[in-house]
């Protein structure tokens, strides 16, 4: 081991940009690196000009604020990098095909691999390429559930050792709060709006329980558009129009803790997940969660939700009816989202990281 501290050269650029994955990991990273302080590693995040951020120690800032994926990517990065005089870089999906000092690379999922239908004619085959050959040439991949860990190992073939999970977790602003008072009962989706995230499927399930039992049941939606939007935006516009559900759009983590406090539910149906942090948000802050049995979701989840296929739009209706109609099924899983939260620690994260950085540099 180096006498000195390891120095990490840290791809951080994507704060301040609304890239709302990418960013959620980096802000939990830096925020769980300043409790666990690992003494003999020395973190050096590499910022947008907008992604001023209260880091207490060393890091640089790309002059040129507003360059663009390649610019950013081929010279900016690298440059500052060598600036910061880095032992490791780490990036996050992206590196120079031509790169040769060493690297680890977080990949958060490869739903790009796994299902290209869901992305833009030729995104998919971009992101196929560059990341897997990113990939393959990293002396670690970092991901942040087994799932992910399985697919990238059986889709890619990497050498088992050299793909480490790191978990994420709820960030400390996220906790309970006041109970919402008596009055209708209100489902909560938070997610950007893609195909993937499957809202189409629950705006037709509200509206089917709110034409049955449950006439009075509201509807939030908290989130941006995201790509291939169009047809559960205009599904979403129609049921606000219609009454009874309501669009929040982009949100502040303030507002996100408020929604996750205030709802009776929340309902997280994606058809995949890398890892899905809504619902443990939502647990932190003592909301119940319904959510889909797909991708890395009981993983993250375990006993602390309810279950649905999320293809099945009646398994979908009965499981959020059964809940909406208990109260001891909702306290119960109330109680059990505030034990799972536990389990999850952006510093644990920050030092399981650190370590992947020296086992980076020794091999």
């Amino acid at each position: 081991m180096n006498s000195r501290a390891l120095k990490i050269a840290l791809d951080a650029t994507a704060i301040g940009r609304g890239k709302t994955g990418n960013e959620t990991y980096l802000r939990g990273l830096l925020e769980g690196w300043s409790e666990a302080r690992p003494g003999d590693v020395e973190l050096l995040p590499i910022f947008m000009g907008q992604g001023a951020t209260d880091w207490p120690r060393r890091s640089a800032t790309l002059q040129n604020g507003r360059a663009g994926f390649f610019r950013r990517h081929l010279v900016d990065l690298p440059e500052a990098c060598r600036k910061l005089k880095a032992d490791l870089f780490h990036g996050v999906y992206w590196m120079r095909p031509w790169e040769s000092g060493p690297y680890v690379l977080t990949v958060h999922d490869i739903s790009f691999e796994v299902h290209p239908e869901w992305f833009r004619p030729g995104e998919a085959w971009f992101y196929r390429t560059l990341v897997r050959q990113a990939a393959e040439r990293a002396r670690k991949v970092i991901t942040v559930s087994e799932f992910c860990r399985n697919e990238i190992l059986e889709r890619w073939g990497l050498v088992a050792d050299r793909v480490e999970t790191t978990q994420e977790a709820a960030r400390a602003t996220f906790r309970p709060g006041k109970r919402k008072k008596a009055g209708a009962p209100s489902l909560l989706f938070v997610s950007a709006i893609h195909p993937r995230k499957n809202l189409g499927r629950l705006l037709r399930v509200w509206e089917r329980l709110r034409a049955g039992r449950f006439p009075d049941l509201e509807l939030r939606v908290v989130g941006p558009a995201g790509w291939s939007a169009g047809a559960d935006l205009r599904a979403l516009r129609g049921a606000v129009a219609s009454g009874g559900a309501k669009w929040l759009g982009p949100h502040s983590d303030e507002d996100l803790k408020r929604a996750y406090q205030e709802a009776t539910l929340l309902v997280y149906p994606s058809l995949y997940e890398g890892f899905g942090l809504p619902p443990l948000e939502a647990m932190a802050c003592g909301c119940p969660v319904v959510c889909s049995q797909a991708g890395s979701l009981p993983e993250v989840c375990g006993d602390a939700a309810e279950y649905f296929d999320p293809r099945s739009e009646e398994e979908m209706a009965a499981k959020i009816g059964l809940l909406l109609d208990s109260s001891t099924r909702l306290e119960g899983l109330r109680a059990r989202g505030l034990e799972r939260v536990k389990n999850f620690s952006w510093s644990r994260m920050a030092e399981e990281t650190a370590e992947i950085y020296r086992r980076a540099i020794e091999s």
